[in-house]
Order: C-alpha cells, then sequence, then structure tokens
C-alpha cells in the first residue's frame, strides 16, 4: 500500500484507520448508472487525489484533501455523494436535504437568522456552495452528468439573479442544491424557513475550504454548518491550505483523516512557469508577443488586480484587433453567465479577469495563463496558475512584475522552487535588492498571505456605519429624493431637529437622586439674555411700572422652563442636562407670551395691520408637539397594557382624522419608536405629535359682529 501511495505523486496520509486506496472505479462500490456515466464521460481511471479520498469517505470519516489544481477533487467527493443519497429512504413532505456539499461564496450574506423549517417546505438531498457564481454553474453542469442518469434534481441558487424563480424551483423538489452562502442564507430564512430547512442534511463538502474558513467568510460559513445536525459527515478540499486556515477548519471536522497528493499549495508540474521582470510601459507589447505565438493552439486568460484594469485592458486589446471579454464582479450577473458560456464553448478565446476566474474554472483547450497584474499573495498565484495545465494537458504561465512590485517576488520564487521550476536570475536580483533596502531602512519584510481579511460582524455599529456612508454618497450625487426608505431622512424632520426645542434626559445616575444641580452655564446665560430683552423693549415702548413685571416675568418663565427639565430627569432616575434650547428662540417664544398676559401689540404688527386696511385677513399659525413615546414605568400589566392601547390609539388614522375635523387642526405623527432604555441618536427624535393650526383675525372679528 504504502509503495501504490509513493507511485501516485506520494500520497500523504494523516490519520488513524485510514482504509486502503482504490486502483478502478469498480472497487468504489458504485453502481452500473454510475459507472456506464464515468464510462461515457471519459473517466478511465481515478486520480491519485481520487484513489484514497473516495475509499476514505465513503467509510464515514471526515475528511481534509489536498491537491493540485485540475486533480480531479471534483469527482472525488460527488461519487461518494451520489451513493449516500441513493442508500437514503425518500425524503417525506417537510423534509430538507439529505447531503449538503458546501463550497463557499464571495457573496457577503446579510445578517438573517437561520431557522428551521416547517411543513410544506421544498425537498433536497444535498446542499453545494462554491466560491464564486462562475464555479457554482460548473458544479451544477458536472452534477447532471450523474444526476439525469440516477434520477435525482439538481437546482443552482445563486446571487445576481431573481430569487422568485429559484424558490419556485426549490418547491417542485430538488435532492442536490448548488448555490452561494449568501443566497443560500436567504433561502433558509425565506418565509420563515419554510422554503428549505437543513434536518435531512448528514454530508457536508467544503470545496476551496481555506478560503471559507478565511475570516472574512467563516460568518457565513458557521452560521450554516451550526444549523445541520452534529452527526453529520463533514469532508474538506482544497489547492491550497495554510495551516492557520486548517486550524480554524478543524473546529467542525470530528477525527478527520488527512490526505495530500504532492506538495501542499504547488502549481501542478504540467504548467510551465515563466516570470518576467519587465517596465510597466512594455507590458502591453509583450502580451501581444505572447498572444501572437500561444493564442492559435488554444483559450487564453489575462488576469489583472482591478475591474478598470480589465476594462481598460480590454479596450486595448480590441483596438489591437484581438476580439476578446472581461470578467469581473462589476459585471450583471447575467453577462457573466454568458461570457463564461461563450468562453467554455470557444466562441471566444481571450479573456480579461480579476481574480474572479482563479478558483475552480475549468476550461478545456485552456493552453496560456497571463498574470499581467503580479498576484499579491502565494495562494492567488497557485490558483491563477492552476487554471491551465488541467487534467494531465501541458500548459504555460507567464507573470509580469515590474520593480514597483518587488514585494510580491519572494511569494513566486517559493512557488517556482516548490514546483521544482528555475528560479530567473533577474527574479532573485529584484528580491535581494527589495530585502536589502528593506533592511537598510530597518524596515520588516511581512509575507502577504492574503488571509487579513476581517470580514462582516453584522452588528449596529456596523449597520450605522454602512447607513453613514450611504447619506454622504447621495448627498454628493443629489439623490437625497431617492426612494430607499431605509436611508431616507424626511426634510422635515431635520428643519425640526435644527430649531425646535431637544429636551433630552440621559440616565446616568442611580434612581433615587434627589439632589437638584445648580444653573448651568447655559441657563445663566439664557437669564441674563431675557433680561436685557426685558430692558429693551422697555425703553423702546415706555411701559412705565410694568417694565419691572416684565424682567420678573422673564425671569420666571425661563426658570420654570429648566425646572420642568429637572423634575423629568429626577422623575426618571437621571441627571440634568443642559438644554439645548437656543437663547433667540426663548426670548422669541417669552415675549410672545409676555405681549399676549399684558394685551400688548408691537409697532411692526400695528403697521402691519394699518397697511392692510382691515381689508386683508391676518393669520397666525399655533404648533404644539406632544410627546407619545414614552410613559412611566408601569406597575402591573394592565397598566403595560392600558399605555401600548393609549399609544396605539392616538396614533390610529381614524382617531387623528375625527380629531382634526372636529377641531380643524392638523396632526402629523413624526419620528421613531424608542422602546425603553433605548436613547434616540444624534439627529433623531422619539415619536411625537406634532399639532398644527391656522387662525384668522379677521373671519374671528367676522363672526363676533355676526354675533
Amino acid at each position: 500500500v504504502n509503495v501504490f501511495r509513493l507511485e501516485m505523486e506520494g500520497i500523504i496520509v494523516k490519520g488513524k484507520g485510514c482504509p486502503k486506496p482504490i486502483k478502478s472505479w469498480v472497487q468504489c462500490g458504485i453502481s452500473m448508472k454510475i459507472l456506464n456515466s464515468l464510462k461515457k464521460h471519459g473517466y478511465e481511471k481515478p486520480t491519485p487525489i481520487q484513489t484514497q479520498a473516495i475509499p476514505a469517505i465513503m467509510s464515514g470519516r471526515d475528511l481534509i484533501g489536498i491537491a493540485k489544481t485540475g486533480s480531479g477533487k471534483t469527482i472525488a467527493f460527488l461519487l461518494p455523494m451520489f451513493r449516500h443519497i441513493m442508500d437514503q429512504r425518500s425524503l417525506e413532505e417537510g423534509e430538507g436535504p439529505i447531503e449538503g456539499t458546501v463550497y463557499f461564496s464571495s457573496v457577503c450574506a446579510p445578517q438573517t437568522k437561520v431557522v428551521s423549517g416547517s411543513h410544506g417546505m421544498a425537498l433536497q438531498h444535498t446542499v453545494i456552495m462554491t466560491p464564486t457564481r462562475e464555479l457554482a454553474l460548473q458544479i451544477t453542469k458536472e452534477c447532471k452528468k450523474f444526476s439525469k442518469t440516477l434520477g435525482l434534481r439538481v437546482v443552482c441558487v445563486y446571487g445576481g439573479t431573481g430569487i422568485s424563480e429559484q424558490i419556485a424551483e426549490l418547491k417542485r423538489g430538488a435532492e442536490i442544491i448548488v448555490c452561494t452562502p449568501g443566497r443560500m442564507i436567504d433561502m433558509l430564512a425565506a418565509n420563515s424557513g419554510r422554503v428549505t430547512n437543513l434536518r435531512r442534511v448528514t454530508y457536508v463538502v467544503l470545496d476551496e475550504a481555506d478560503r471559507m474558513f478565511d475570516m472574512g467568510f467563516e460568518p457565513q460559513v458557521m452560521r450554516i454548518v451550526d444549523n445541520v445536525r452534529p452527526d453529520r459527515q463533514t469532508v474538506m478540499f482544497s489547492a491550497t491550505f495554510p495551516r492557520a486556515m486548517e486550524a480554524l477548519a478543524r473546529r467542525i471536522l470530528s477525527k478527520p483523516i488527512e490526505v495530500q497528493v504532492g506538495g501542499r499549495s504547488v502549481v501542478c508540474s504540467d504548467v510551465e512557469q515563466q516570470v518576467i521582470v519587465i517596465e510597466e510601459e512594455k507590458k502591453f507589447l509583450k502580451l501581444l508577443e505572447l498572444l501572437g505565438h500561444y493564442q492559435e493552439s488554444g483559450s487564453v486568460i489575462i488576469f489583472v488586480d482591478k475591474q478598470e484594469h480589465a476594462d481598460g485592458l480590454l479596450k486595448d486589446l480590441m483596438r489591437a484587433s484581438y476580439p476578446c471579454m472581461s470578467l469581473h464582479g462589476g459585471i450583471d450577473q447575467y453577462d457573466r453567465d454568458s461570457i463564461i458560456n461563450d468562453f467554455k464553448n470557444g466562441t471566444c478565446k481571450l479573456l480579461v479577469a480579476t481574480s474572479v476566474a482563479a478558483r475552480g474554472l475549468d476550461v478545456k483547450h485552456l493552453i496560456l495563463v497571463v498574470n499581467y497584474s503580479c498576484p499579491n499573495h502565494y495562494e492567488d498565484y497557485v490558483h491563477r496558475a492552476g487554471r491551465t495545465g488541467r487534467a494531465g494537458n501541458k500548459g504555460y504561465a507567464y507573470t509580469f512584475i515590474t520593480e514597483d512590485q518587488a514585494r510580491y517576488a519572494g511569494d513566486i520564487i517559493k512557488a517556482l522552487e516548490l514546483s521544482g521550476t528555475a528560479v530567473p536570475p533577474d527574479l532573485e536580483k529584484l528580491w535581494s535588492d527589495f530585502k536589502d533596502q528593506q533592511k537598510a531602512e530597518g524596515k520588516i519584510i511581512k509575507k502577504s498571505s492574503g488571509f487579513s481579511g476581517k470580514g462582516f460582524k453584522f452588528d449596529e455599529t456596523e449597520q450605522a456605519l454602512a447607513n453613514e456612508r450611504k447619506k454622504l454618497q447621495k448627498a454628493a450625487l443629489g439623490l437625497q429624493d431617492s426612494d430607499d426608505e431605509d436611508a431616507a431622512v424626511d426634510i422635515d424632520e431635520q428643519i425640526e431637529s435644527m430649531f425646535n426645542s431637544k429636551k433630552r434626559v440621559k440616565d446616568m445616575a442611580a434612581p433615587g437622586t434627589s439632589s437638584v444641580p445648580a444653573p448651568t452655564a447655559g441657563n445663566a446665560e439664557k437669564l441674563e439674555i431675557a433680561k436685557r430683552l426685558a430692558l429693551r423693549i422697555n425703553a423702546q415702548k415706555n411701559l412705565g411700572i410694568e417694565s419691572q413685571v416684565l424682567s420678573n416675568l422673564f425671569q420666571v418663565l425661563v426658570l420654570l422652563d429648566v425646572m420642568q427639565q429637572a423634575t423629568n430627569a429626577i422623575l426618571r432616575g437621571g441627571t440634568i442636562l443642559a438644554p439645548t434650547v437656543s437663547a433667540k428662540t426663548i426670548a422669541e417664544q417669552l415675549a410672545e407670551k409676555i405681549n399676549a398676559k399684558l394685551n400688548y401689540v408691537p409697532l411692526e404688527k400695528q403697521e402691519e395691520e394699518r397697511q392692510d386696511g382691515g381689508q386683508n385677513e391676518s393669520f397666525k399659525r399655533y404648533e404644539e408637539e406632544l410627546e407619545i413615546n414614552d410613559f412611566p414605568q408601569a406597575s402591573n400589566r394592565f397598566k403595560l397594557f392600558f399605555f401600548i392601547t393609549a399609544r396605539w390609539k392616538v396614533t390610529s388614522k381614524e382617531a387623528l382624522q375625527r380629531i382634526s375635523e372636529y377641531s380643524e387642526a392638523a396632526i402629523t405623527i413624526r419620528g421613531t419608536y424608542f422602546p425603553p432604555g433605548k436613547e434616540p441618536k444624534e439627529g433623531e427624535r422619539k415619536i411625537y405629535l406634532a399639532i398644527e393650526s391656522m387662525y384668522c383675525s379677521f373671519c374671528f372679528n367676522l363672526e363676533l359682529d355676526h354675533s
């Protein structure tokens, strides 16, 4: 057995109780239908990873499979999966998939709660998740080669397309689901969990497992895996598996077997690698030279680092009479599907892509890979080069690197050495010069692993930052009138928050504190302003002895306002914050109150009335705010029910309409409801009623004359 493993590219097995490898498909214990399908599609004998992984999986053990790109890892977990499904009892109404084959996607999942379903949901056996949507479609196509003969149904569920059609397909029933994790979480949470569930899942496969357990993907992975039964069988595959990611992956495995074929994270030996140190201005001419030499022999992929670089290079190649297409995450999903199909079918033989096409994409007759932009970490280089030289075919990988990208030379040298390829002298010189420069500057050279993403935390702080970015973008683009309800802000509320009174009490001290603090500097300033305003009015209007009364009234009313805030704060068991009312607003409001008490009409208003001559109507607008958000703490259930009912009654349309018709006042519900203990953020207000009414003095006088 050890000699055979050594002959099969040096299979390394870790773990106790690993079964012996197989030499032919017949030894797998699969049905004649699957054997005929294997023969029909040209699978003559098992590859090295298949010889050891298939018997290990069929024995029921958890597995970590590490093999080079294009080595047949997909078939290594599909065949045990088909046998597992066929040996299970048929699904009944309301049961979810039996098996989950999980490849994880770069689509980030929303913050949703995964709920197990109930009666009446779709029937599935298998869930397959992929790193990219393109790989999801490729796995679906691979599954259908065998599922048709076995009578199994496959559904591909991925983002970027309509969800209603995918839900309809799931409701019709499917044993196998191929999906991306974000859309899978949407499906599990859709319709309160009645679309599908994971109760019958007993077999989980994580392809490209290192990327799945990168910190950026871990929340989505764990959210789905934690909802699968704990006695599941879990299988992981990848061409690259850093030690840091392996430690994370083992958290969901139970006494796994590790099968490694060849080196860990190495480029396939069938790929001839070339690295060219070149200036930025000469890269395009060198690319045209390579295309003229290789394009007649097969398809070509050109990798760049950014979406705008992909579109720019596409235009340059079209000008040079090279028909091509570009593929990146900014393209519409339907166009991405069409581009992949055309490239695989040979309709277009030249593709410019970002790293979205670097993992798992299998294209026949792909002879050349050009890294037009140098990969920024080792694993990315391995997967890019692995798009060619698949299934025993010869392939070529060229990498362009400039002097400004010298920090990436170390990873490329490592890849060349591990795959047994000679390192070019100019590349070694570039790396040694970079190390000497960093050493002279006293800097430490840090390895770029590509696994340092923080991912999404799905918390309130992150959501608040996202909403703030939306508001800034809309303000910059002039889209404040957008229909986006989540980010839309009522302009009336903005104006009111700027000019109206804002009385806030913050619960900071322990309940029962009875000491009232001294007036703050802000309140003292307002009192001084009120005194000065009273003296000025007295000087202008010659009110005589009423000036002292006016001044005293100003002080009393301002102090009453401050004491009211203090009383509310003490009743709530908190401390008093300085009122945020502007001095001008307080002075104007109090001046109106005092004028009404003294039956005093300012000269400005008298002049306006004389100009009108009594012919025009004189209107006056009254506004009042009634906060209905907060109520005192209820001492029993009846009081709590009463207050909730009262708030519901006062905000109902029927009640407000009756009051408006009776009083001829406009009543508007504004603000947002905040539960007890939660204070509104800056720019927000608790729910309140805005009461507005117009008073016409001319109409009132007519009514008096008539009476």
